[in-house]
């Protein structure tokens, strides 16, 4: 066990011949037999000494962990950082997780705030406690659910197949919304946020520098706030919303939009979003602008993913960051290729068969906090 050590049992004097003088050998015998004691007395006062102090940086990690958790503190915890520093058995960061028992996947329960919040927690298929895994929160829209959520990006079936935890939350109110504008008299959730993520860390072998931010909608806008104000995230991608969100002086997450062209909800060309008195800016105006403050490339490189898909790609931006922007054209304010855009006679081709969340997920694969 660590901190665990075995001492030398003092052995004899290896004095028992007498070849003339055996006073003075008897002296000898009893000055190297003190020696050995004394010396074998530190090296048990140090083994005892070092089994202390393992002991107490023991209860002070753990204590500082959950005091973290329940306070919703940004930061991950010292035992989060000490796990992570260890080897894992490929090579990459890894930790000791807290969990006796292999973890399965299935709706949980956090309490927050003296409020009991639910999420459902997708776990990776080939979970070893031992290895440290990417994280994405994906963030249901307006009036929907987790379960809705999963339903409509099968971020959850399909993250957990390509070894992400996933996490889907449900938000607060009647019908639920994402505190988008930090109203103070709404409930917390970015605090909620942090907060799981800090507990679910404490449980799980989690890469503090794969963590992402995903959703559709309110969620979309949500997730965009979130990887700007918590620098745990390294990276997000807005589904059916390109929300702008001002993140504080150098910190410039890689960031990605997903957004049809035929979007009535939330227009892709700019305008009054459904049930909102305020105009949104077009979405190519929107990734402009995250390009120009992350400072990246000003000239973007274009793709087509599939036939109907435009993609636009800022690289070279802050932090080896990078902007894009997906353009499904005639597609609608459903998540592209779910079961309602499949069944949506208004979207396009695309708009039913474009991989959205394949897509989101090789992005986050590419991108991770800076060390």
């Amino acid at each position: 066990m660590p901190g665990e050590h075995h001492g030398r049992r003092p052995g004899t004097s290896g004095v028992g011949q007498a070849s003339g003088g055996a006073r003075f050998f008897c002296r000898a015998g009893f000055y190297y037999e003190a020696v050995r004691i004394r010396r074998s007395v530190a090296g048990w006062s140090a083994t005892v000494a070092a089994v202390a102090i393992v002991l107490l940086l023991t209860i002070t990690l753990v204590a500082h962990n959950r005091a973290g958790a329940a306070k919703g503190s940004p930061d991950s915890g010292l035992l989060g950082a000490v796990a992570a520093a260890l080897p894992g058995p490929t090579g990459v960061p890894a930790c000791m997780s807290t969990m006796g028992t292999p973890p399965s996947s299935g709706l949980r329960t956090f309490l927050y705030g003296g409020v009991r919040r639910h999420y459902l927690l997708s776990v990776p298929h080939s979970y070893h406690a031992r290895q440290a895994y990417p994280t994405v929160f994906d963030f249901h829209g307006f009036k929907a659910s987790g379960a809705v959520e999963e339903q409509r990006s099968r971020m959850g079936v399909t993250g957990s197949g390509r070894g992400y935890f996933v996490v889907t939350p449900d938000a607060l109110g009647s019908p639920p919304r994402w505190n988008t504008p930090g109203s103070p008299t709404a409930a917390d959730d970015l605090g909620f946020v942090d907060a799981l993520l800090t507990d679910l860390a404490g449980h799980y072998c989690l890469d503090a520098a794969r963590v992402y931010a995903t959703g559709h909608s309110n969620g979309a806008e949500f997730a965009a706030a979130l990887a700007c104000h918590a620098p745990r995230f390294a990276a997000v991608a807005m589904v059916s919303s390109t929300s702008s969100a001002i993140c504080p002086p150098g910190r410039a997450p890689a960031t990605m939009a997903v957004h049809g062209t035929a979007d009535p909800s939330v227009p892709y060309g700019g305008g009054r979003v459904a049930g909102a008195a305020t105009p949104v800016p077009a979405a190519q105006v929107v990734i402009r602008e995250y390009a120009r403050r992350y400072r990246c490339d000003p000239q973007p490189e274009s793709s087509h993913p599939i036939v109907g898909v435009v993609a636009l790609r800022y690289t070279g931006c802050l932090g080896g960051g990078e902007v894009r922007l997906d353009t499904v054209i005639g597609g609608t304010h459903f998540w592209p290729a779910s079961p309602e855009a499949r069944g949506d006679r208004a979207t396009s081709l695309a708009g039913r068969t474009f991989d959205a969340t394949g897509a989101i997920l090789d992005f986050f694969a590419a991108h991770r906090l800076a060390s």
